[in-house]
C-alpha cells in the first residue's frame, strides 16, 4: 500500500503547525508557569546561540539545518504558548474593576428566555475615577425582561453599572465545564442588569458587514417561511444551508446524532464546496486572461468569506473557507496546491488569529475528518475494484465515510460517548440528499421574487427534506442504531491514535517492527480496560450533587447505581449535570427513587438486588458500607426521634431544615456537614 502523503519538503507548513499547536496545548496544560516558563526557554535559546556562535565544535559537528530547526521549532512552540497566555489574560483582566461604567457593544442577537433577554457584549471601554480606559473582552448580560429589553439589537451600543460576577461551573464531577468552554470563547464574567442600570447610547459602526450579513440571513429564512417551510422541515433546511440552528429541536438533533448524520446540520467543507462549484461554473467565461483570472479568484474568494459571515463563522466554514480560498488563488496564479499544505497552513493562520479555536469540538473534528479523507480514502478505495459505474459511485462514497470515521472516531467517542452502527447507510442517504438541498435551496433564494417558478420549485424541496429527516429517523429507530454510554477517557484516545499511526505504518512499509508495535499498543489498550474495569467493579461512592433547587444523593456500588431526588430528573432536564459523572464511573442504567414515595419500611437493598448491610435505608437515615448519613429534609424534630448523640459521617441539610447546625451538633458527631443546593 503506497502513502498519499508526500514528503516534508513539499509540506513545509506543517513543519511550521506542529510546534506551534504543541505550545498551545502545553498552555492549555500549564497555565500557570509563565514567569519561569519564559526565564527556561529565554535562556535555552541565549545559550544555543553563544554555543553554536562561539564555540567551533557546535558549528562542527551540527550543520546549520539542523540548528536553525530547532531554533524555529522552540521559536514556534513559544508563539504558541504566549498568543494562547496573552488571548487568555486580556480577557480576564478586562472587568477586574466593578465600580464606575462599563461601556459596549452588543455582538449576539439577544435570545429571549423564561425571565430574561440574554446577550452577549463586547467591552469597549470602562470609565474608572472620572477616567474612560479603552479595553476589550466579552461579558454575558442577562437584562431583566421588559419592554425596553426586548428592543435591543445586535449592533446596539450600551452604558451600564457593572454588577459583575466570575462565571463559576456547579462544581459536579465531570460535569460540562461550561466556564473553560466560555474561556476558550475569551468570556469569563457575567452580568443581572436591571432596566434603571444601563442605556443604549448608539449604533454600531463597526460591524456594518456582520449586521448587514444578519440582515440577509433573516431575509433568506423569511423566503424560506414564506414558501411553506414550517417545523422540522424549516429548521433542517435553514441549518443545512444558512447556518441557522435556533428551531432545531432537541428530537430532530438526536436523531441526526444517532444516525450518524448530524455533521450534516453544521455548515462545513461539502456546503462551502457547492458554493464554490456553483461560482465557479457562473464565472467559467474568466479563465482566458490573467487579469480575468486574478479577478475571478477575487470574486470567488468574496463569496466564499461572504457566505461564511452568513452561516456564523463556525470553526468548520472557517476551515473550509480558508483552504478554498488557497485553492482559488493558487488557480488564478497557475500554481500547484498541496492538501496537505493547504490544510496545515489555513490551520496556522486560523490558530494566530484565535489559538483558543484549536480547543473547540468542531474545529479537531472538521480537520481530522479532511486529513482520513485526503490519507486513507485513496488506500480504502483502491483495494476494492467495482466494475459497475453505479455501485462504484456508491463505494467510493462509503470509502470516504469509512476514511473519516476512521481518524475521528476516538475523538468522537471521547466527547459524545456513543457511535451511530449504521453511518455508512446513513452516509449514502443523507450525502446525496443534503447536495441536492443545497443546490435547490440557493436556485429557490435567487428566484425567489419569481413566485409561481418559486412556490414550485419550493414544493419539491420540501418533499426532499422531509424524505431526509424520515431516513435519519427511520435509520435511527433500526435495531442497535446506536451504540451509547461509552466510557472513554484521554489515555485512550491518546493510545487508540497511535495504534491507527502504526498500522498505518505497517500497511505502507510492510515492516515487522510496525507489526509488533501495533500488537504492544493494542495489548496496552486492553490492559487499560481491564485494569478500569476492575476498578468499576470495586468503586464504592456516594455524591450529593449541586443543582439549583435539588436534592440528589448518588450510591455507587460497582455498576449499580442509585439516585435519591426530590423530583423527576428526566422530566426536569437536570440529568446532564451527572452523565457525565456516571459515563467516567461505567456505571449501568440509573435507578432514580423519589423521596416522596419512600416511607420507614421501605428497604433499599430489595430494590438493588445486593445484600442488606451494602444499603440500607430507613426514615433520615443511610447506611452503605458502613458509612452512615442522614438526610434531614424540611422540618424534623430532633428531639423526638434521636435521644443520644449518634456519631456519623456526613450530615445532609436539605430543602427547609428548621434546625440550627448548634442544636443538631448536640444530637449528631458528624465528619463532614453538607448544605445541598435545595
Amino acid at each position: 500500500m503506497k502513502s498519499t502523503v508526500p514528503g516534508l519538503s513539499k509540506t513545509p507548513f506543517i513543519r511550521i503547525v506542529i510546534p506551534f499547536i504543541c505550545g498551545i496545548i502545553f498552555y492549555r496544560f500549564f497555565p500557570s508557569i509563565q514567569p519561569l516558563f519564559l526565564a527556561i526557554t529565554t535562556s535555552v535559546i541565549i545559550v544555543l546561540l553563544i554555543l553554536y556562535q562561539f564555540i567551533p565544535f557546535f558549528r562542527e559537528s551540527y550543520s546549520k539545518a539542523i540548528y536553525w530547526g530547532i531554533m524555529l521549532n522552540v521559536c514556534l512552540f513559544l508563539s504558541g504558548y504566549y498568543l494562547c497566555y496573552n488571548k487568555i489574560q486580556n480577557s480576564e483582566n478586562i472587568l477586574l474593576n466593578k465600580s464606575g461604567f462599563v461601556s459596549g457593544e452588543l455582538i449576539e442577537q439577544p435570545t429571549i428566555k423564561e425571565k430574561t433577554i440574554k446577550t452577549v457584549l463586547e467591552v469597549k471601554a470602562i470609565r474608572v475615577k472620572n477616567e474612560w480606559i479603552n479595553t476589550n473582552g466579552k461579558v454575558i448580560l442577562y437584562f431583566q425582561k421588559d419592554k425596553k429589553s426586548l428592543s435591543l439589537k445586535n449592533g446596539d451600543n450600551i452604558l451600564f453599572e457593572p454588577d459583575i460576577q466570575e462565571i463559576e461551573n456547579a462544581g459536579n464531577p465531570k460535569e460540562f465545564d461550561y466556564k473553560q468552554y466560555l474561556a476558550f470563547h475569551l468570556i469569563t464574567h457575567q452580568a443581572y442588569l436591571k432596566s434603571q442600570k444601563w442605556q443604549v447610547v448608539g449604533k454600531s459602526h463597526n460591524t456594518n458587514l456582520v449586521l448587514f450579513s444578519e440582515n440577509i440571513r433573516n431575509n433568506l429564512l423569511n423566503v424560506l417561511r414564506k414558501y411553506g417551510f414550517k417545523n422540522e422541515t424549516f429548521a433542517v433546511t435553514s441549518a443545512i444551508t444558512l447556518g441557522y440552528k435556533n428551531e432545531l429541536d432537541a428530537e430532530v438533533k438526536k436523531a441526526y446524532s444517532s444516525s450518524g448524520a448530524m455533521h450534516i446540520l453544521a455548515v462545513s467543507g461539502l456546503h462551502v464546496g457547492v458554493v464554490y462549484i456553483v461560482i465557479e461554473l457562473l464565472l467559467l467565461f474568466m479563465k482566458r486572461r490573467k487579469f480575468l483570472r486574478i479577478l475571478k479568484a477575487i470574486i470567488i474568494v468574496t463569496f466564499l468569506w461572504f457566505y461564511a459571515l452568513l452561516t456564523g463563522l463556525s470553526p468548520s466554514v472557517l476551515r473550509a473557507a480558508t483552504m478554498f480560498s488557497f485553492v482559488v488563488v493558487g488557480k488564478a496564479l497557475n500554481r500547484q496546491t498541496n492538501i496537505y499544505n493547504t490544510l496545515s497552513s489555513s490551520a496556522f493562520i486560523l490558530l494566530i488569529i484565535n489559538p483558543l479555536i484549536l480547543f473547540d469540538v468542531g474545529f479537531q473534528l472538521s480537520y481530522l475528518a479532511v486529513i482520513g479523507i485526503v490519507f486513507f480514502q485513496p488506500m480504502i478505495y483502491k483495494n476494492i475494484y467495482v466494475k459497475n459505474k453505479f455501485l462504484d459511485k456508491i463505494w467510493g462514497l462509503t470509502s470516504v465515510g469509512i476514511a473519516a470515521q476512521i481518524i475521528t472516531l476516538p475523538l468522537s467517542l471521547f466527547y459524545f460517548h456513543q457511535f451511530p452502527n449504521y453511518f455508512l447507510l446513513t452516509g449514502l442517504v443523507v450525502i446525496p440528499l443534503s447536495s441536492v438541498i443545497i443546490y435547490v435551496t440557493m436556485f429557490l433564494l435567487a428566484i425567489s421574487s419569481w413566485s409561481w417558478g418559486a412556490s414550485i420549485i419550493a414544493k419539491g424541496l420540501i418533499y426532499i427534506v422531509d424524505f431526509m429527516n424520515w431516513s435519519v429517523i427511520t435509520i435511527e429507530k433500526l435495531p442497535g442504531a446506536v451504540f451509547a454510554n461509552i466510557p472513554f477517557n484521554l489515555w485512550q484516545v491518546i493510545l487508540f491514535y497511535v495504534s491507527i499511526l502504526l498500522a498505518t505504518q505497517f500497511l505502507i512499509n510492510k515492516k515487522i517492527l510496525w507489526l509488533k508495535l501495533f500488537l504492544v499498543s493494542i495489548i496496552l489498550i486492553l490492559g487499560l480496560n481491564i485494569y478500569e474495569s476492575t476498578n468499576i467493579k470495586l468503586q464504592r461512592k456516594v455524591f450529593v450533587y449541586n443543582i439549583k433547587g435539588i436534592s440528589t444523593i448518588n450510591f455507587i456500588d460497582g455498576t449499580n447505581n442509585v439516585l435519591f431526588s426530590d423530583i423527576d430528573l428526566q422530566q426536569n432536564n437536570s440529568s446532564y449535570s451527572l452523565k457525565g459523572n456516571w459515563l467516567s464511573l461505567g456505571v449501568e442504567g440509573e435507578r432514580i427513587v423519589s423521596f416522596a414515595k419512600l416511607n420507614e419500611q421501605f428497604l433499599f437493598s430489595n430494590l438493588l438486588t445486593t445484600n442488606n448491610e451494602n444499603l440500607f435505608f430507613k426514615n433520615n437515615f443511610f447506611n452503605f458500607y458502613g458509612c452512615k448519613i442522614v438526610a434531614l429534609r424540611d422540618k424534623f424534630n430532633v428531639s423526638e426521634n434521636i435521644n443520644n448523640k449518634m456519631p456519623i459521617n456526613y450530615l445532609i441539610l436539605s430543602k427547609n431544615v428548621d434546625l440550627k447546625i448548634s442544636d443538631l451538633l448536640k444530637v449528631f458527631i458528624p465528619k463532614q456537614i453538607i448544605i445541598d443546593s435545595s
